[in-house]
């Protein structure tokens, strides 16, 4: 009896030592979901990039840092002075046929301000807007006076300024000498209308021995025209 009285003592006096040892032992954390650990892969790999980011930056600002100072460069003390280059040969409208004109530089200083110059006169032949078939053959004529001191001689040249060369080498003769106040005629030989239909405008005027070339009109800018009008009517 006595034993069995200790055993009714005991074994509550061990189940209560058991639940006392089982409240004092620490709890396991509960196991993660997959869901959870692709999240916190995801929240570490995101971190990983910040902080490469984070890093680069740092790295390029100190790189930088270590850029020499760009310094602005003074002007230069003596620029050169701009060279502008006058053409020979410009264009302005011709109120004889309202065509566009070449135009020639005023002579120089050195040849006289009215040494070299010429007043024209007229058409002898071919007036502005004349129609002519393709490849017909002909010569035109302009009748000018010499309005200069100077005397033109046969070493001076009708030239084309510009348009249409008709078929020729771009010159002329001057026939013979012409003196001042003296009126000639002019004429370019062989000439030849295009085969294409359209109208065709053409320029000419004086060049001297030297080079210099002259028109006439206002500032001597205008060329002996031809307006041709090609046709098959």
């Amino acid at each position: 009896m006595r034993k069995l009285n200790k055993m009714k003592w005991i074994i509550p006096g061990l189940l209560s030592l058991s639940l006392a040892l089982a409240a004092c032992a620490p709890s396991l954390p509960p196991t993660p979901s997959e869901a959870e650990i692709a999240q916190q892969v995801a929240a570490t790999q995101q971190s990983k990039a910040t902080q490469n980011s984070v890093e680069t930056l740092v790295a390029l600002v100190t790189e930088m840092s270590k850029q020499p100072t760009w310094t602005p460069q003074p002007a230069c003390p003596v620029c050169p002075t701009q060279v502008v280059v006058v053409p020979t040969a410009q264009t302005t409208a011709d109120p004889t046929d309202g065509a566009t004109q070449p135009t020639a530089a005023a002579p120089t200083e050195e040849a006289g301000a009215k040494c070299f110059q010429f007043d024209f006169l007229g058409d002898v032949n071919y007036p502005p807007g004349t129609v002519m078939k393709p490849g017909t053959k002909f010569s035109k004529t302009w009748t000018v006076k010499n309005t200069g001191t100077c005397t033109w001689t046969r070493d001076y040249d009708l030239v084309l300024a510009g348009g249409e060369a008709f078929g020729t080498n771009k010159r002329g003769d001057i026939p013979k000498d012409v003196l001042p106040g003296e009126t000639i005629d002019l004429t370019i030989y062989d000439m030849v209308a295009p085969m294409t239909e359209g109208t065709y405008y053409s320029y000419w005027m004086i060049m001297a021995p030297d080079g210099a070339r002259i028109g006439y009109g206002p500032g001597q800018q205008w060329g002996l025209g031809i307006q041709l009008i090609v046709s098959n009517e």
